[in-house]
């Protein structure tokens, strides 16, 4: 017997020029700048993370990486990627459904780079990502900041 879930995740930044690269998915954007963040704020991760806990119930990535902890300062989100898949280990990954929005940097030259190396973390084909602009609306901290929103479905399977 299996058991489909859907999981909604969300996570969006502040850019910051003390940190002199993005992580998205991953993979390292020199762009001369980074995201505000006790980790080293890849929000593609943390997103698909939150989604994963969500559609298990096991709360969000706060609960298990409170940002109040200096420990986690500057952790790697494959780390956290780790302990949330060792958490659902009873789940499969059937797809990620990635939109990432931003402003700023242009990011079409990377997509393929970090569809690739999400593939290789969750270990599926099943990723879709879509790279949106804001319009030039100062929604989501307008041009300053980065979001990114996420849809998954797992499949748990009971004896």
């Amino acid at each position: 017997m299996s058991n489909l879930r859907i999981g909604f995740g969300f996570d969006v930044h502040r850019f910051t020029d003390e940190k002199k690269e993005l992580v998205l998915g991953g993979v390292s954007i020199p762009c001369g700048f980074g995201v505000d963040a006790v980790s080293d704020g890849d929000i593609i991760l943390h997103a698909i993370s939150d989604a994963i806990l969500g559609a298990t119930g096991l709360g969000d990535i706060g609960d298990y990486f409170p940002p109040e902890d200096s420990s986690f300062q500057g952790i790697d989100s494959r780390a956290i990627v780790k302990e949330v898949r060792d958490k659902t280990k009873g789940c499969s990954i059937v797809n990620i459904d990635i939109t990432l929005v931003a402003e700023k940097p242009r990011l079409v030259s990377y997509k393929r780079s970090i569809v690739i190396s999400l593939k290789d973390i969750f270990h599926t084909d099943n990723i879709n990502l879509k790279i949106k602009s804001k319009e030039n609306l100062p929604i989501l901290g307008g041009i300053d900041a980065i979001a990114c929103f996420v849809v998954i479905m797992l499949e748990t399977r009971y004896a």
